[in-house]
């Protein structure tokens, strides 16, 4: 996916198509080729990547205070050039494993904090 900013005070996010939703995982912002932000998707109930980025939208159409997505957009706004852009990179965790009653699945909180520290020189989001 590529996020473009527009204007100043305007980043395009585009639409996540439900045939292309991500149920749980990671993302990564990628301007310039360096790893600006890291964050998780599919924790909440009706989390996914679709209302991770949806909200991203909102935000980017709109860049005042009001959730946690005003962070992200206003710092990419205060870092990027008109026509300047961010390929955002998905990565799909595995699927639950039921054994013996018991359910397995991928730690998001800690796949977010290993890349965190793998990228912290970059890093313009924690």
């Amino acid at each position: 996916m590529i996020i473009k900013k527009i204007r100043e005070g305007y980043i395009d996010v585009p639409k996540i198509s439900v045939e292309d939703t991500i149920q749980r995982g990671v993302y990564i912002m990628v301007v310039k080729g360096k790893i600006r932000k890291v964050g998780i998707f599919g924790e909440g109930v009706g989390s996914n990547s679709r209302s991770r980025f949806a909200a991203y939208r909102s935000k980017g159409k709109n860049i005042k205070p009001g959730n946690g997505s005003y962070k992200t957009m206003k710092i990419l706004d205060e870092n990027l050039k008109v026509g300047d852009e961010v390929e955002v990179r998905f990565q799909k965790m595995p699927e639950d494993i039921i054994k013996d009653g018991i359910v397995y699945s991928a730690n998001l909180y800690i796949m977010e904090k290993l890349l965190k520290n793998k990228y912290k020189k970059s890093l313009w989001l924690t």
